[in-house]
């Protein structure tokens, strides 16, 4: 799947929101909802690395990298 700048607005929002105090976040990114609290602050900042790279790849070379999520249960 390639990222949108909108999966990475969303990631950044959600950021925001837990970093001032939010106890839970829903983000969709990809099409998909995830929830993510605050001791998952560290997940969201690897999510967001990813999703920029993936950006600026696609957008450097055309070419677009294929992500999959997988549940922790």
């Amino acid at each position: 799947m390639a990222f949108t700048s909108t999966d990475l607005a969303n990631v950044e929002s959600a950021m925001v929101d837990l970093a001032t105090g939010k106890r839970v976040v829903m983000v969709d990114v990809g099409g998909k909802t995830r929830q993510f609290q605050s001791v998952d602050l560290d997940k969201l900042q690897r999510l967001r690395t990813l999703i920029k790279a993936d950006i600026n790849d696609t957008a450097g070379n055309g070419f677009a990298h294929t992500v999959s999520f997988k549940d922790p249960t």
